[in-house]
């Protein structure tokens, strides 16, 4: 009947309602009370896109080797603040690769030293963890366990963050201007162990099964108004030389080369600034031996004597600059089987120049020179490096900066028939521009008079220059 009310519905919604009321107050006292699993989560990281044209990498005249692509990078890293002195850090890298590369199923067999090069983008597989830790607040200190950065330490001078991580076990304890570091790392690529022996070798008696490096460091930092400084002592046993590979796994030996490698490191490092000058050196000193013998007859011991160092300083007369560097890396002398004195490299955080060991250039674009060429990826090995740069900022935004850097070899690159020792000559100019405080734009322009140090042992090879020209987009975050 039109106008009559339904009592009995009207109920109903009513209690529906009454319904939903309870729920969304149970949820919401729900809310307020749960205890929460993250407190503060924190994200930074970087974005970078590199272009190069290089006109002539193969350093021969008319060698039509020249080069140009553009390389890209993000990085993110989140730290999950779970309490208070408790906290989880991770980080990844995702879409590292040439633009227009086509992309990897498996990484090149590069990947595990010196990163991926051109012709195998495996990092290309969209993302790539680096990074997962937790650090915790205890006896006083900070501790961290988990895969970090394992290499970075002092100036950038031997430094490989980029590639260099894994890991990790590390506690820092300060007391006033001092801080008090105790490490452990696990090199990553090395580990292996099978109880019954690699494939085909079940049962053999003399048959090492266990295969690893491992590095046990100490170190301290002292800090004062306008500097530090510190030393880091490490041990270093490498056991992947006492067993054979397996499956064909790099970089295990494909037979059981009898030896241990176990060295001592040194790396005193010093940051100052002095008035209008700024001053940063370290030293990296390399002892122990390299070829440790298990059963003494079946090899020559070699033991190990290598000496790095680099110093550099800037006086600064705004709106300009100057500075003079200075990079000795020891080569090893060839002709001696029972001493290594290779120096230790400085490697992928530092460059300071745009051609020569270069990283990214070198690793995106492989070897410099004729016959195969040299690769310069792994960082400054065996040279003499000088280098003199001056700089203005017309502007507080723009930075130009010229460098002019002489380099030469310390020890001949091959026993016997080695042409030079001579890297040649190289001029950089760049300039970068913050377009927002977070984001920076370099343009830059490099000409190597490449030396007789490429030629190698062919006497015959006519050895020509090479010129780049760069730029670059970061953004930080």
């Amino acid at each position: 009947m039109p106008g009559k009310i339904d009592l009995k519905n009207q109920k109903q919604e009513e209690k529906m309602k009454k319904l939903w009321i309870v729920l969304l107050s149970v949820a919401l006292i729900m809310a307020f009370t749960l205890p929460v699993s993250a407190a503060d989560v924190k994200f930074s990281g970087s974005y970078v896109a590199q272009g190069y044209y290089d006109n002539n990498r193969v350093l021969m005249k008319e060698g039509g080797s020249s080069v140009m692509n553009t390389w890209q990078r993000l990085r993110i890293q989140t730290d999950f603040q779970v309490q208070e002195g408790l906290k989880l850090t991770t980080k990844f890298d995702a879409m590292e690769k040439i633009w227009g590369a086509s992309r990897s199923a498996t990484y090149p067999t590069s990947y595990s030293s010196i990163g991926v090069q051109n012709t195998g983008s495996g990092e290309a597989e969209n993302i790539k963890f680096r990074e997962a830790y937790v650090t915790a607040n205890l006896w006083g200190g900070i501790l961290r366990v988990g895969y970090q950065q394992q290499n970075q330490w002092g100036t950038s001078f031997a430094d490989y963050g980029d590639y260099g991580y894994g890991a990790r076990i590390r506690y820092d304890y300060v007391v006033g201007p001092w801080t008090f570091l105790a490490l452990y790392d696990k090199v990553e690529g090395t580990q292996y162990y099978a109880p019954a022996g690699p494939a085909g070798n079940v049962g053999v008696a003399t048959y090492q099964v266990d295969q690893e490096t491992d590095k046990y460091s100490l170190a301290f930092i002292y800090n004062w108004g306008k500097g530090n400084t510190g030393l880091l002592f490490q041990y270093v046993n490498d056991s992947t030389g006492s067993m054979a590979g397996y499956l064909g796994q790099t970089p295990n030996p494909a037979t059981d080369l009898g030896y241990k490698r176990q060295w001592y490191a040194f790396l005193p490092y010093v940051k100052a600034q002095l008035g209008p000058v700024y001053v940063e050196a370290e030293v990296v000193y390399l002892a122990g031996k390299t070829r440790k013998y298990d059963t003494a007859g079946n090899g020559t011991d070699r033991t190990k004597d290598g000496l790095s160092g680099y110093a550099s300083a800037t006086v600064d007369f705004a709106p300009m600059y100057a500075g003079l560097t200075l990079v000795f890396v020891a080569g090893d002398d060839l002709s001696t089987n029972d001493k290594d004195e290779a120096g230790f490299p400085g490697v992928t955080d530092f460059n300071p120049l745009l051609i020569l060991w270069n990283y990214d250039l070198q690793r995106w674009n492989g070897a410099i020179g004729p016959n195969g060429g040299i690769s310069m990826a792994s960082g400054i090995m065996n040279a003499q490096v000088a280098q003199v740069f001056v700089g203005v900022k017309p502007i507080p935004k723009l930075d130009v900066k010229a460098s002019y850097a002489i380099a030469q070899a310390d020890k001949d690159g091959a026993a016997t028939g080695w042409q030079s020792k001579n890297y040649g000559s190289e001029l950089d100019i760049t300039a970068t521009y913050k377009i927002y405080d977070n984001l920076s734009y370099m343009v830059g322009f490099a000409y190597l008079w490449a030396g007789d140090y490429f030629k190698g042992t062919n006497a015959g090879v006519q050895i020509d220059n090479d010129y780049l020209v760069t730029h670059k987009l970061t953004l930080t975050f």
